[in-house]
């Protein structure tokens, strides 16, 4: 009780000192549980979660090639791949990789206007006939959702509405962008009409699902940058294989716009899958020229990771100054509260206290402050972690983890006990014999003496040698020159 009271006294004696310990150690606590967890988000992103990924490969024009394409030039279908271009690839592909690549089709075709939906143009857009172009509008169709995270036009998301049903083999579907749906006044429900890019008498009837959106950037977010109006892709109409297949639009045998524009789009089941999936076709030199293999899944969740891997160099390089700065603030802060106590330890060593009780009152001077600031910062850390860092991370979700809780907590109380221990030092290694030493006598060791009390032999003839000239000097008491008289 006695090491409690005084330690709980002493504490409210220094009140900044131990303030600044509680807060010093409450700050250390929560940003090393901030850093440690974008840490290791960022190193499971980049290790276990990259080789996670299940990447999907497309070939496609170079961009050198689509610098010669004319939009309303209907030959340029010629050098679109055919299914016996792709089923080349895929048998060169299926003996490179641990598993044989599956594959997903996505096929557009351009289609014509109608008095239901009309295509957005700007003062950039080509003002060619659909005779020409084949139609204002694309329409897009995709077998499986695979083939959805290919997109060539860029990733959506459904705003309004429902997404396609894949599964489906009886709805006429289709998805409108929000642009388009602006423009023609369309609602989810609505039924719109499109022609034939080759016969403008024949047309499809679809019903609009959803209403999308894109989610990433755009070269010209308004399409200034499309040349003909079927390239704007807030022209572009997505629907699903089934549908497309029914209205009679994936054929082989037809001719200029009516051919499909078919992309097989393959899913490898890791990165390295697909980087022998890339070596093979070039080994078996089965990609036609002005074409290329690429992976839209790899860059994207690279991009992803931006915002995380900047986080986490920073936390590598916050924690190694939180750590230092803060521990020699904290280590300064318990040393200044132990180190000027030389009278209140020697009084308390005079009346009785012993050593062992007063290190371990000092001990708890640094406990009380360090172990709650270490328990408040694992409370707010851990709480608001997951939106600290995911806001740092520029959205990147970051989760707490018990292993980093516990982590943190043994770390904490390790460097507790430590400076504990410091602390307690000072009044282990307390030297009693200072109680009897006063700063106004010399010491006599300086004198000559020795521990026992004797002289150095020269200090001893001196001091006998300065007595007799004493003597001699002296002068004569009353009594004795009486006496001397006396006798004279």
């Amino acid at each position: 009780m006695f090491v409690l009271k005084n330690s709980w006294a002493a504490l409210g004696r220094r009140k900044w000192r131990t303030a600044l310990l509680f807060v010093i150690a409450l700050l250390v606590t929560m940003w090393s549980i901030y850093g440690t967890c974008a840490i290791a988000t960022d190193d499971e992103a980049n290790t276990t979660g990259y080789d996670s990924l299940a990447p999907v490969a497309v070939i496609r024009p170079t961009e050198a090639k689509m610098a010669d394409r004319s939009g309303d030039d209907s030959s340029w279908t010629k050098n679109y791949l055919s299914w016996d271009d792709y089923n080349s690839i895929y048998n060169a592909a299926s003996s490179s990789t641990s598993e044989t690549p599956g594959y997903s089709i996505a096929e557009s075709v351009p289609v014509r206007e109608s008095d239901s939906v009309k295509a957005i143009t700007n003062s950039s857009t080509s003002d060619a006939s659909e005779d020409k172009t084949g139609g204002n509008l694309t329409l897009q169709s995709f077998y499986t959702a695979d083939a959805v995270a290919a997109n060539e036009y860029g990733t959506y998301k459904v705003v309004s509405g429902n997404n396609l049903d894949y599964t489906s083999t009886s709805s006429t579907s289709v998805l409108v962008s929000q642009a388009l749906a602006d423009k023609n006044g369309i609602k989810v429900g609505d039924e719109i009409t499109v022609g034939n890019p080759t016969d403008a008498k024949t047309t499809y009837k679809l019903t609009v699902a959803g209403i999308y959106e894109y989610t990433d950037d755009a070269t010209s977010a308004d399409g200034s940058d499309a040349k003909f109006a079927k390239d704007n892709r807030d022209n572009v109409l997505y629907t699903t294989y089934y549908t497309f297949a029914t209205d009679g639009l994936d054929i082989t045998d037809g001719s200029g716009w009516s051919i499909p524009d078919l992309n097989i789009v393959f899913t490898l089941s890791s990165p390295s899958d697909y980087d022998k999936f890339v070596a093979a076709l070039e080994k078996a030199k089965v990609i036609p020229d002005g074409f290329a293999v690429s992976t839209p899944t790899i860059p994207a969740y690279e991009a992803s990771l931006t915002g995380i891997n900047r986080l986490a160099s920073a936390m590598r390089l916050t924690i190694i100054l939180l750590y230092s700065i803060g521990g020699a603030l904290m280590l300064a802060l318990v040393l200044w509260g132990a180190l000027p106590r030389r009278e209140e330890i020697g009084n308390a060593i005079a009346v009785g206290v012993s050593k062992a009780r007063l290190g371990w009152q000092f001990m708890l001077e640094v406990f009380y402050p360090m172990l709650l600031g270490l328990g408040v910062g694992l409370l707010a850390g851990g709480l608001s972690v997951h939106d600290a860092d995911t806001a740092m991370a520029g959205g990147y979700t970051v989760w707490n983890s018990s292993p980093i809780m516990w982590k943190t907590v043994w770390i904490g109380l390790g460097f507790t006990i430590v400076l504990a221990i410091i602390a307690m030092l000072r009044v282990a290694f307390f030297n009693a014999n200072e109680l009897f030493v006063t700063p106004f006598q010399p010491d006599p060791l300086a004198a000559g003496h020795h521990d026992d009390g004797s002289l150095d032999e020269a200090q001893a003839e001196g001091d006998v040698a300065a007595n007799a000239e004493a003597q001699d000097e002296a002068p004569v008491d009353g009594a004795a020159a009486g006496k001397d008289g006396d006798l004279a």
